[in-house]
């Protein structure tokens, strides 16, 4: 005996497909929300670091083309050659000062520094990816902004470096040797940092490092959040689809199976109907059924009726051909058989009429020379067939 192969119910089927669809929609969802909030954070932290780097250039734009000029020339009879104030006379050090007071506002959230190689204040040396920076700057006159995400001390920044200031002419004072620079600015700075620049030299870049950690983590924060809603609407769903599948699928289905048992079991139901659904599709399955059910209900009760026209029938045939084997009476000259009324009649006319044979005339050969010697002779065999 074959093992049967094991069944699993429609119900299984269904709710294990539309589970794992589920799960992989939600999981799917979840994904690309993340990324979007992650691209989304990436886009905001690029515009801040631009308005940080333009707020940068403008300061120092303004101290050399604005303050550094005016100052210069309103001081210039009552300043000594070797004067040196860094608060008026370097935007540099203006940068850094408005840095100290930002950050001081900011809670040192971001990273903003006006980078150098050989700065003049120690806190503005530039490390090893702002100095390969600086110096591409000088290499590739074409190359003005460079950004990347990069990890540091483990965790994720927006990296911005910007070309900073160029050397100009009135800037070499400063920076060309301890010999030609204020002595004020030597006393304060040294004769060694800051020196040795030439005309048109890139001597500093802006660094800004915006901290994407607290930007994922609200992603983060936002996807769980929005995970949950997801996962609810999800279930809602779910529980609306098997809601469903089980009022317009499988309830109509049970119904056809469990009338079909009914009338297997016991002939009595025959001719039963079920309720039509609410779908087209199973409303044609419900009226076939109920037609099959009619149908079979109709034969049941006739059949003993044609039983009876058939025994009949076949009573009627079966007398018929008992009255032909009966013992006939039958004339012995002219051959007539006389009926159970007493008439006597042809033979032909005799069997015609109590069967189905049917009789066509011909003649023997006895009487065939008894009636036509000159045609059949006296000599000729009796035994002769007919051809």
């Amino acid at each position: 005996m074959r093992n049967r192969p094991a069944r699993f119910s429609l119900t299984v089927y269904l709710n294990l497909i539309l589970s794992i669809f589920f799960i992989l929609a939600s999981v799917v969802v979840v994904f690309l929300v993340r990324e979007a909030m992650r691209k989304q954070a990436l886009v905001e932290a690029q515009a801040k670091a631009m308005i940080l780097l333009d707020r940068n250039m403008a300061t120092h734009d303004y101290f050399t083309n604005k303050l550094k000029p005016a100052v210069f020339a309103l001081s210039e009879k009552y300043r000594p050659a070797d004067h040196f104030d860094p608060t008026w006379m370097s935007s540099t050090y203006a940068n850094r000062g408005i840095d100290q007071y930002f950050n001081e506002r900011n809670k040192g959230k971001y990273y903003f520094k006006n980078c150098a190689i050989n700065a003049r204040t120690p806190t503005n040396e530039a490390d090893p990816h702002e100095r390969a920076f600086i110096q591409a700057l000088n290499a590739n006159p074409s190359l003005q902004v460079r950004s990347d995400i990069m990890r540091i001390n483990g965790q994720p920044f927006f990296v911005v470096l910007r070309r900073g200031e160029t050397m100009l002419a009135s800037c070499l004072i400063c920076h060309s040797t301890p010999e030609h620079a204020p002595k004020g600015l030597v006393d304060i700075y040294g004769p060694t940092r800051s020196f040795g620049r030439s005309l048109g030299e890139v001597i500093s870049a802006v660094s800004i490092r915006i901290p994407m950690s607290e930007a994922y983590a609200e992603a983060d924060r936002f996807t769980w959040g929005l995970s949950g809603l997801l996962i609810f609407v999800l279930f809602a769903m779910y529980l609306a689809q098997l809601f469903l599948n089980r009022a317009l699928i499988l309830g109509p289905l049970q119904m056809i199976r469990d009338k079909a048992r009914l009338i297997a079991e016991d002939e009595a139901h025959l001719g039963e109907k079920i309720e039509l659904p609410t779908s087209k599709e199973f409303q044609d399955v419900a009226a076939a059924f109920n037609t099959m059910s009619e149908n079979l209900r109709h034969q049941k009760d006739h059949l003993e009726e044609r039983v009876q026209d058939r025994t009949k029938e076949l009573t009627l045939a079966m007398a018929k051909v008992k009255t032909l084997k009966g013992l006939l009476p039958i004339c012995a000259s002219c051959k007539k058989i006389r009926d159970d009324q007493g008439y006597w009649t042809q033979i032909e006319n005799y069997i015609h009429k109590h069967s189905d044979a049917e009789f066509s005339h011909g003649i023997c050969p006895d009487c065939a020379k008894k009636l036509y010697p000159e045609i059949f002779p006296a000599d000729t065999p009796t035994d002769t067939k007919p051809d």
